[in-house]
């Protein structure tokens, strides 16, 4: 299909209830969090999920009060949703191609917490400024 400026025109492929399926599989990750403290980790890109799909998850979730980039070889970003303990993480390659699509459902996603050998590290580093 084109516009009247012969321009192509995106149309989005259908909803198949996935957002619906993962919005209620969230709900059993997140009380098991709370109950027990056991994370869960949700690969979107391994879900038969439309863009549509998507879209409906990701405004169904909103987004909370913290949103993060991490730039290491690509960026990741990371944002807390609206729903306290379910976070929405995407990893993109150095040319910025989106590689992962994670929902993480923890108290702080596993990639921002700081590994020992880097505080190891750190504190020799610092110890070395004065």
């Amino acid at each position: 299909m084109k516009t009247p400026l012969n321009l192509p025109i995106e149309i989005a492929a259908p909803s198949t209830g996935m957002a619906q399926a993962v919005l209620h599989e969230l709900a059993g990750h997140l009380q098991q969090l709370i109950e027990s403290g056991k994370t869960e980790v949700i690969d979107l890109t391994s879900l038969p999920m439309s863009s549509s799909d998507k879209q409906q998850l990701e405004t169904q979730l909103g987004k909370g009060e913290v949103d993060i980039t991490l730039t290491t070889i690509g960026e990741s970003r990371i944002f807390e949703t609206a729903y306290s303990g379910i976070w929405w993480i995407r990893h993109y390659t150095a040319d910025q191609h989106l590689i992962a699509e994670l929902i993480e459902i923890c108290s702080v996603p596993q990639i921002i917490k700081s590994h020992p050998a880097d505080m190891q590290q750190a504190l020799s580093r610092l110890k070395n400024t004065h």
